[in-house]
């Protein structure tokens, strides 16, 4: 039994029924990715292949980021009962929250000037699909059994090529067009969404990438998760009965908010008009979350 003095102070937890908003999630990414499906076909059948290509760019996030919360829901899922789910399987999260963090931050930085930032975006994902092409060749191109793939690589990067307008001298030079920056980079920016950038970076972005990259300081905080039954006893009690179960409401939140958050860019951006369901979920969340309260006064409340 754990002691008093260990528990002293120590308020029950709250428990939040994810239930009440899963289905509406689900049925908000439908809705957000089916319209985008639309506006693609809707610019190819106007021969606007600009256009088509950028949207089928920000369909394929769409579509990441929602992979991405169904992932972190059957992983971390407390139903069905599964022995082989462990509950420190979600001391993978801020990884993937890193990701969608990632996508999040480009996502607003793009949206603050589209035409130019898409383009800079695509010219940059040419530029590190070619130099990986370059540098398989250089190790690989003697095996025969590499050459289809070269072959399918190569045609790949010549579509992307035309479509991008690479010049010969960029192709020839690849270090001419930038990398796409990072996200501690894209918020000091100047863009109109700096502050937005800014704030994710302090409060959520920093501590998830130390998780996501286990510096010391990230292990330090994952730590008690991996030692607890060494520890046993009261300790183990209390890491297995109340931190874990706070840890893996923190970040399966995060996974929440920011697939809400990307859903959301795209839904006001586009004018899809998907903003009472959204707005919905992010109402719920409000009641339950600080950070997601703290996001939907700082850009949601107001970005429609």
């Amino acid at each position: 039994m754990p002691s008093k003095k260990k528990n002293r102070g120590l308020k029950p937890l709250t428990r939040f029924d994810f239930g009440l908003i899963l289905e509406r999630m689900d049925g908000a990414l439908i809705n957000v990715e089916r319209d985008l499906q639309r506006l693609v076909k809707r610019a190819e059948a106007m021969k606007d292949l600009k256009s088509a290509r950028k949207l089928a760019l920000l369909m394929v996030l769409v579509r990441f980021a929602a992979n991405s919360f169904m992932s972190v829901r059957y992983l971390c899922a407390d139903t069905p009962e599964d022995p082989k789910r462990k509950p420190n399987f979600a001391l993978v999260v801020p990884a993937i929250n890193r990701q969608l963090l990632d996508l999040l931050f480009s996502i607003v930085y793009m949206f603050d000037d589209i035409n130019a930032r898409s383009d800079m975006y695509e010219r940059a994902g040419w530029r590190e699909a070619y130099e990986q092409y370059q540098k398989e060749k250089t190790a690989f191109s003697r095996d025969p059994e590499w050459l289809p793939y070269f072959e399918n690589v190569k045609s790949f990067l010549l579509n992307m090529e035309q479509a991008l307008q690479i010049t010969k001298n960029e192709r020839d030079n690849p270090k001419t067009i930038p990398y796409w920056k990072h996200p501690f980079e894209l918020k000091d920016e100047q863009t109109a969404s700096r502050p937005f950038l800014r704030y994710l970076n302090n409060w959520l972005y920093h501590d998830t990438s130390a998780q996501t990259h286990l510096s010391c300081g990230g292990l330090i905080m994952i730590s008690p998760f991996l030692l607890a039954d060494l520890v046993g006893g009261q300790d183990q009690e209390l890491v297995e009965g109340r931190a874990m179960p706070q840890y893996r409401y923190l970040h399966i939140t995060r996974t929440v908010i920011v697939t809400l958050a990307i859903a959301s860019e795209m839904d006001a951006y586009f004018r899809l008009r998907n903003e009472e369901k959204l707005k919905y979920i992010w109402n719920v969340l409000t009641e339950h979350s600080e950070e997601a309260k703290e996001m939907w006064q700082h850009r949601y409340e107001h970005l429609w």
